[in-house]
């Protein structure tokens, strides 16, 4: 699952790299921790923001199992790799549900990349 998600999540930024005042490019900037490894474990020190938005999006996207299946799998996935769940509130609910869908996208769909030439 985070192999796929890495692949959309880098398909998904390319659609809208021309237009990055758009607010599902804005919001979904968290998710490039999930694109390279490296970035996130960057973000801790450099970027401690960043960093806690990623470990909260691990901590819900552990939670939304229920509602988003694939989710139990990416769980598993960003565990194994160190990825750390913590419940911070960084997210408007607004935003979290917006982000959460991003994933979701990303993982039950392919059609991102197939856009890319």
């Amino acid at each position: 699952m985070y192999k796929m998600l890495q692949r959309n999540l880098e398909g998904y930024f390319s659609v809208y790299k021309e237009n990055e005042q758009n607010y599902r490019y804005e919001v979904a900037q968290a998710l490039k921790g999930f694109m390279d490894k490296r970035i996130y474990d960057r973000w801790r020190t450099d970027n401690p923001k960043r960093y806690k938005e990623v470990n909260t999006l691990v901590y819900h996207i552990q939670q939304a199992a229920s509602e988003f299946p694939r989710f139990e799998t990416l769980s598993w996935d960003l565990w194994g790799m160190g990825y750390i769940a913590q419940p911070i509130n960084v997210f408007s609910d607004e935003d979290l549900r917006e982000i959460l869908n991003i994933i979701n996208l990303c993982l039950g769909t392919s059609y991102i990349q197939d856009n890319i030439a």
